[in-house]
């Protein structure tokens, strides 16, 4: 499976740093959907909607692609922030309802 994640600007603004941990909290945020129209097939009222991203079941291999580009006003601009890459990483947060055998074995 290959995840495409997004480096935090937040982050790289104010530590010049970001960690692969938080680049998956910012993709499983809840994101307001205010612009996408959405009408409600009863009323017909546009509804605000919220959109959130889990991982449904962990695989065995995990690729993470770090997007390093940006579109300024008039480029795109690369980050050249350094990241922190945990030597294990915890997904369990991020895949609340995967078995996965690595999950069975926390509960033992």
């Amino acid at each position: 499976m290959d995840l495409s994640l997004s480096i935090p600007r937040g982050a790289v603004r104010l530590t010049c740093q970001a960690d692969v941990t938080r680049c998956l909290e910012t993709f499983i945020q809840k994101e307001k959907m205010e612009e996408c129209g959405f009408k409600c097939s009863k009323c017909k009222a546009v509804d605000k909607m919220e959109k959130d991203m889990t991982l449904f079941r962990l695989p065995k291999i995990l690729v993470i692609h770090l997007k390093r580009f940006y579109n300024s006003s008039m480029r795109r601009e690369k980050l050249s922030t350094s990241l922190k890459i945990p030597q294990t990483l915890d997904m369990t947060p991020f895949a609340p309802y995967s078995n996965h055998p690595s999950k069975q074995k926390s509960k033992q």
